[in-house]
C-alpha cells in the first residue's frame, strides 16, 4: 500500500487576482514573531464565494507588548495606532478589549492584491521571494 494515497481529488487552491472581496475572518490566534520578538494577532481570512482560493493570512503586529519591550515610545505608538486604525476598519470600538471571538465570523469587504511571489535582487535580477499570494491592502466596509 502507498504511504501517500493518489491526491487528485484534492483541489488545488490558488491566491485571486486583485480586487475587491467579501472577506471573512475563519480564525485568530496570538503570534509572536521568530525574527523580532514581538507579538501580534494573525487572522486567516476566507474569500466568500471564491471555494479554490487561497485563504489570507493577515497579521497585525503590536508595539511593546508582554516580554517584547524593544520599542521606543514614538514606535510602540505608532504600532498600537495601526492596531487601531485596523479595529475601526472593522466597524471594532478600540476603545473597548477585544476577544478572538469579536474577530472570527466578522464579515468585511476589502482590497486585495496578488503578488507573484517574484522580485529583484540587488542586481536587478529577477528572483523568487516566496509564494504567489494575496493580500488585504484596503478595508472598504
Amino acid at each position: 500500500m502507498a504511504m501517500i494515497p493518489n491526491l487528485s481529488d484534492i483541489i488545488d487552491k490558488a491566491p485571486v487576482e486583485g480586487g475587491e472581496y467579501d472577506l471573512r475572518i475563519t480564525k485568530v490566534k496570538e503570534t509572536k514573531s521568530n525574527r523580532t520578538g514581538r507579538y501580534g494577532c494573525m487572522m486567516v481570512i476566507e474569500i466568500d464565494g471564491e471555494d479554490n482560493a487561497n485563504a489570507i493570512f493577515h497579521t497585525i503586529w503590536y508595539g511593546n507588548y508582554k516580554d517584547f519591550q524593544g520599542d521606543d515610545e514614538d514606535k510602540s505608538n505608532m504600532m498600537w495606532g495601526m492596531v487601531k486604525e485596523f479595529l475601526r476598519s472593522l466597524g471594532l470600538d478600540p476603545e473597548q478589549e477585544t476577544e478572538d471571538s469579536d474577530l472570527v465570523g466578522l464579515e468585511f469587504s476589502a482590497d486585495v492584491s496578488y503578488s507573484d511571489g517574484m522580485g529583484e535582487d540587488d542586481d536587478g535580477n529577477v528572483i523568487k521571494v516566496g509564494q504567489p499570494r494575496n493580500e488585504i491592502t484596503r478595508i472598504t466596509s
